[in-house]
């Protein structure tokens, strides 16, 4: 089976090519280049990966991500951004996955969380739209926004959503490190809403991504401190909707691609080889690379 890391970024140096936005995880300065992935997934044995675009909103400045995966389509598929701002969300979607064929988009801000209907929320035709394209929704926001998770999960039960990051949703600001990798210092562990993301798992379309250690723990890696939150996802979710990831480049020079391939065994090393495959790929092969 194969092996996936399914939420990794690449972005080159920008240009007329290949335009983006700039922010302090990806400065004018500093390219993470598809090249620099495959070197470390050849390395390391995982055959496929799900590019997260981070370039911008615009069609334009998914370029580079698009390029990559018409390059290698057989290794590479990719979530896209749209600007919730925009008068027609729903539009924009449309027009962005017929240009770059991307089969998922990532969310912030959902909604109002007061609203007590799924039909209230701002995304809702967004959702709405996904479920007729077919496409996945990932889902990285604040803790203040579970109650929108859910009105939507249980609106849309064909609409696969993936929690990014082990579900920890920062209620604390973050910054880049010394390693240039986000990082959360005071975030609490496990957070106070963490009761709320196990709750999730009732939607059998919820998945969880089993990423984001570094930017969380108090500790080196293998990030002990949150063990017992690894432990916890699985033990609500079970193996088929709980995906592994690396979240690179962040992690490529502190603590180094391998030890994320790793990191799973240290967390969870009682699983059955059955169970590890489908975390490490199983799962992510039903979501993503249709027809592939």
């Amino acid at each position: 089976m194969d092996k996936v890391d399914v939420h990794v970024h690449v972005f080159d140096l920008p240009s007329e090519r290949f335009p983006r936005e700039l922010s302090s995880l990806a400065p004018a300065d500093r390219s993470c280049p598809i090249e620099a992935l495959m070197a470390d997934m050849d390395a390391s044995g995982i055959d496929r990966a799900v590019l997260i675009e981070m370039n911008g909103t615009q069609i334009e400045q998914h370029a580079y991500v698009t390029h990559c995966v018409q390059t290698w389509p057989d290794r590479f598929t990719a979530t896209g951004l749209i600007d919730l701002d925009d008068p027609d969300p729903p539009a924009r979607l449309r027009e962005l996955v017929a240009a770059t064929g991307i089969e998922g988009i990532r969310l912030g801000a959902l909604g109002d969380p007061a609203a007590q209907r799924a039909e209230d929320l701002a995304t809702y035709a967004v959702f709405e739209c996904a479920d007729e394209l077919g496409i996945n929704i990932n889902i990285y926001t604040g803790g203040a926004q579970f109650p929108c998770i859910e009105l939507l999960a249980a609106a849309f039960p064909g609409v696969n959503i993936s929690i990014d990051h082990l579900g920890v949703m920062p209620t604390t600001p973050g910054g880049p490190d010394r390693w240039g990798r986000p990082r959360f210092d005071a975030e609490p562990l496990p957070p106070a809403n963490y009761p709320q993301v196990m709750a999730l798992s009732r939607f059998p379309n919820v998945y969880v991504k089993i990423s984001g250690e570094y930017a969380f723990s108090k500790v080196p890696w293998p990030y002990g401190d949150m063990q017992s939150m690894v432990e916890d996802v699985y033990r609500a979710y079970g193996a088929d909707r709980m995906m592994w990831c690396t979240d690179s480049p962040w992690i490529v020079v502190e603590p180094g691609y391998q030890k994320l391939v790793d990191l799973l065994d240290c967390h969870l090393p009682n699983i059955s080889a059955a169970e590890k495959e489908m975390i490490m790929g199983g799962t992510a092969m039903k979501l993503w690379f249709k027809g592939r």
